[in-house]
């Protein structure tokens, strides 16, 4: 069992990850659109080491995987975008949320298993999981989600 966490500004850090963000007017992956929110188009990429690439930086870095969501904000973070911190701890919590069956989903957030809704919600946490996982490679992942990081 690991018992070592790093602050997820560390695990952004030693995972060269970025994120800029842009502001749109709706979250396709909310049923109403989210009203009364701030909405985000975000991009995360992770960098590695590039050797002699064509389009490395200075630093010998290229980037290597990146990921497009949306992420959504109350207003009251005042028209403020969103950091890296903030999305990656999002989406990490929504992952280890839909782990398991729907059925344990539906039980550990008080949703009704008969519900469509409730059922569209697992289906896209489970989704941005997998991406999260196709992002950050199997051991960043199982780091991020599992342990290792403290969490927001």
């Amino acid at each position: 069992m690991q018992t070592d966490t790093v602050s997820i500004a560390d695990f952004i850090k030693e995972h060269r990850i970025s994120m800029t963000a842009e502001r749109t007017d709706t979250n396709p992956n909310m049923d109403d659109g989210g009203r009364d929110m701030d909405h985000w188009k975000v991009v995360l990429k992770r960098r590695d080491y590039a050797g002699k690439r064509y389009n490395a930086r200075k630093d010998g870095t290229s980037v290597v995987a990146t990921m497009t969501t949306y992420f959504s904000m109350g207003y009251g973070h005042h028209g403020k975008a969103p950091k890296a911190a903030e999305v990656l701890d999002c989406i990490a919590s929504d992952a280890s949320g839909a782990d398991g069956s729907f059925e344990d989903f539906c039980s550990n957030f008080g949703y009704d298993e008969d519900s469509r809704k409730a059922e569209k919600t697992y289906k896209a946490c489970k989704h941005q999981g997998e991406r999260l996982r196709k992002f950050l490679g199997d051991d960043a992942f199982q780091t991020l989600v599992y342990g290792g990081v403290e969490r927001l």
